[in-house]
Parts: C-alpha cells; sequence; structure tokens
C-alpha cells in the first residue's frame, strides 16, 4: 500500500471506475490500471481526507476486511482484465446475480439485465426505422407484422436489401453498421426513443440530484452547507458535458443518411463519446440513490450523508474541466475540519454490518 497526498487525475482512465463494493470502507473506491497494465485501487484516505491510498488489486482482501460478495465481486472483475465503467458494470450485475448482496440486489439485477435486452432490441428496431426513413421507405409494415416475428424478419430484410441499394452499398455491409451503431448507442438510446436508456436516465437522475442538493444546502446553515453546495456544482459541471456529448451523439443520428455513408470516419467518434458519456456519469447513481435514501433521514444524519458523499464524489479530471475540482475539494476540506464519521473501526478491522446493509440497499437502487 502507498500514499498518493496531492491526488489529481487528468483524465478519466486515471481517475479510475468506481466499484458498487457493499464492504463500507471500500464503497465507490476506484480501481485502474498502472504503468504494467495490473489493476490497482484506489482508497480515500480515511484519516484526514487528503489524497488517496493505492492497493494492488491481488492484496485487497489482505489490507482491509471485505465481504463475501465483494471477494467474488473483486476476483470477478480480475478474472474480466478491463477496469471501463462497462466493465466495471458487467461484474457488479454478474456478482449480485448470485444473491451475496441480498435479494433486493439480485431483484434490481435482474431488473437492470431485462432492462438492456429491451432496449437492445428497441435500438435496433429504431435504427433500422431510421435506416429506412433516410431512404425514404415505410417501416409501419414491419412493426405491424412483429419485429420478433418470421414474417417481420422477412420484411426487415427485403426493405433493408432496398436500402442498402439506395445506400450504394452491400446488404450485409449495412447491418454490420447498424449493428456496430446499435453497440455504441445501447445504453444512450436516441432522442426520439419512447422510453429513455439507460445513461439519459442517469442523467436526468443527476439534474434532479443537483437541484434537490442546491435547494438543501441553500436553507442549511450548518458547517456542511458549503460541502452540499461544491457537490451540486460539481453535478452540474458534470452535466454541462453530458449535455455536450448527448448533443453531438443527437445530431449525428439526426444527419443518418451521412452517417452510414461516412460510417468508417463516424464508427471511432461515436465510440468515442459514447464511452465517455459513460466515464462522465460513472459514480454517480451511487450518489443520486445514497441521497434519495438521506432525504428520509434526520436532518443530522443528511449531513453526515453528504460528507460520505463528497469523500467519493466523482471529480473531474483536470483534462475534462477548466475547473480544478481536486483543489477546490482540498480547499473546502482544508476549511471545514468536520470529522466525517469512518465506516469501520480502523484498529480493530471490524466491519459495521449495519452500514453493509445500508450500502446493499442503495446497491440494489442504483444498479
Amino acid at each position: 500500500m502507498r500514499s498518493l497526498i496531492n491526488f489529481a487525475p487528468s483524465t478519466f482512465e486515471e481517475r479510475g471506475a468506481a466499484v458498487a463494493f457493499t464492504t463500507p470502507v471500500l464503497a465507490q473506491t476506484r480501481v485502474r490500471k498502472d504503468d504494467r497494465e495490473l489493476l490497482e485501487v484506489l482508497i480515500p484516505n480515511l484519516s484526514d481526507g487528503h489524497g488517496v491510498y493505492v492497493v494492488p488489486w491481488k492484496g485487497l482482501p489482505l489490507a482491509f476486511p471485505m465481504t463475501v460478495h465483494d471477494r467474488m465481486l473483486q476476483d470477478l472483475i480480475r478474472r474480466g482484465d478491463g477496469c471501463s465503467p462497462d466493465d466495471i458494470r458487467k461484474a457488479v450485475l454478474q456478482a449480485a446475480r448470485c444473491g451475496l448482496a441480498g435479494p433486493l440486489a439480485v431483484e434490481a439485477a435482474e431488473a437492470a439485465l431485462r432492462d438492456e435486452d429491451e432496449q437492445r432490441l428497441l435500438i435496433n428496431y429504431q435504427l433500422i426505422v431510421e435506416v429506412l426513413k433516410a431512404v425514404g421507405l415505410e417501416s409501419s409494415d414491419i412493426l405491424r407484422a412483429g419485429l420478433g416475428s418470421e414474417k417481420g424478419e422477412q420484411l426487415t430484410r427485403s426493405y433493408m436489401t432496398k436500402a442498402a441499394q439506395s445506400l450504394a452499398l452491400e446488404p450485409t455491409e449495412l447491418y454490420t453498421r447498424v449493428a456496430e451503431l446499435a453497440t455504441f448507442m445501447e445504453p444512450v438510446g436516441i432522442a426520439s426513443s419512447p422510453k429513455p436508456a439507460r445513461l439519459r436516465r442517469l442523467a436526468r437522475d443527476l439534474l434532479q440530484f443537483r437541484d434537490s442538493m442546491t435547494e438543501w444546502s441553500t436553507g442549511n446553515v450548518s458547517e456542511t452547507a458549503p460541502i452540499g453546495t461544491f457537490c451540486a456544482e460539481v453535478a452540474e459541471h458534470t452535466l454541462n458535458q453530458v449535455r455536450n456529448v448527448v448533443n453531438q451523439l443527437d445530431q449525428s443520428v439526426a444527419a443518418f443518411e451521412l452517417l452510414l455513408r461516412q460510417w468508417e470516419v463516424k464508427r471511432p467518434l461515436v465510440r468515442r463519446a459514447t464511452t465517455r458519456l459513460s466515464w462522465l456519469l460513472d459514480g454517480w447513481d451511487f450518489i443520486i440513490a445514497s441521497w434519495a435514501e438521506a432525504q428520509t433521514r434526520s436532518k443530522h444524519e443528511q449531513e453526515m450523508a453528504v460528507h460520505e458523499l463528497f469523500r467519493v464524489l466523482p471529480l473531474l479530471p483536470k483534462d475534462e474541466e477548466k475547473s480544478d475540482h481536486a483543489l477546490l475539494a482540498d480547499g473546502l476540506l482544508a476549511a471545514n475540519r468536520r470529522t466525517v464519521r469512518a465506516y469501520v473501526d480502523w484498529r480493530s478491522g471490524q466491519l459495521d454490518m449495519d452500514l453493509v446493509m445500508r450500502i446493499e440497499a442503495i446497491k440494489a437502487k442504483a444498479a
């Protein structure tokens, strides 16, 4: 274990991806790859709040007591070897389905996977509709026949073949381009969708969090108020970046024929934008669910919750934002020396099981 006192990551990859551990001291810690491409975890310094501890991934169980669920999750991430937000989400859902984080987590994971299946079907159909619309063909016959029916599939193949001819593409190439676009856009969805996809819903929830935290901080006269204001400001800066990325993607889809014709050039741009959106919103689902849960509690518990959220706040990397949020956070910490409740008795190493259960409940809501 080593300590980084002045930790101010420049990129998302350096910041790492949040991991939904249920062990309180590890909740929302971040995993990244070191210079040797080995996984390591970043743990906020609990003694005075400055900097982070850096622990090799394989040594994590030796450094901290972990729940059985977290040991499984750690192993799944190790075996997967990737550490992007999408890689971590896949491992988190897989671990949750095993039941070690409680029945609510199982239900939430199953619901999240069903939602992904629905979004996969929906985005594929919507993109086919966009293809046909771009070349002046009608898609209502496919919908009437049924998307998954044999007749519906026959109509889709027939219409897509005609569309490929209009676009001067081989049918297989058109299918490949639409399939790749659908894979990139699945967590984002398109603007006209009747059911917003996961990342659009998360952006909407982040907006509500910003408004709620701003209102709470404005009406609070304790020393916690500036911390709440800072949390709301980070949310706002993140939302500004999210809006820019979503607008770029929506504009690309709006010019659909051009997007298909220039796919070789557009592919890396679309992929980079959807990946960036995933990084921008990484970790906010837990923050949002935690604050929603705190709203049902006493004023003192809400103040403690704000301190807990500040500890794991997804600060924008320096390369993504003009304001140095890490520097601002250090200044705020120096000006507000209030002790933040520790998650675990450092000396005895005993887990606070009440907090473990609370985190499991929040984890289920954030899935």
